[in-house]
């Protein structure tokens, strides 16, 4: 799960309904479009609701929320969304050094240094939401 830190958050929120992909994706993943980072989080209903890692099938539209609208904001992510390298886990984080990107697979990804362009993400704490979650203040 990935969810806005701030109540109103998405009252500004800049999104695009119509995004449309030939890949299938995993609801709560990030995917860039015309250049832009979007996070997908279409509301899921039916028997699916309550379906943890909903898959949303090629070709069905996506609810995209700009990244860069977020800028200076805080986000919530589970620790399962954390593509972590090899050797490493939850506890290697640290609150106010480590920064993420988004890798190939729209998961975050532990980052050496900031980007020289673009959108990623500074741990701003950890805290628990489904389980072992960060706290990731929007950068840019």
């Amino acid at each position: 799960m990935i969810k806005c830190r701030t109540i109103g958050m998405l009252d500004h929120a800049v999104t695009n309904p119509v995004i449309k992909l030939d890949k299938d994706i995993a609801n709560n993943s990030f995917v860039t479009v015309d250049g832009d980072l979007y996070l997908i989080m279409n509301t899921i209903t039916g028997d699916d609701a309550y379906v943890d890692d909903v898959v949303i099938k090629a070709g069905n539209l996506l609810n995209g929320y700009l990244m860069k609208a977020f800028v200076s904001q805080e986000i919530v992510a589970d620790d399962k969304h954390i593509a972590y390298a090899e050797d490493k886990g939850f506890d290697d984080i640290k609150a106010g050094t480590t920064l993420f990107t988004v890798d190939a697979n729209g998961k975050l990804a532990v980052a050496a240094s900031a980007p020289a362009s673009g959108i990623y993400f500074k741990c701003t704490g950890k805290t628990a939401l489904t389980g072992n979650a960060v706290i990731l203040k929007v950068m840019a």
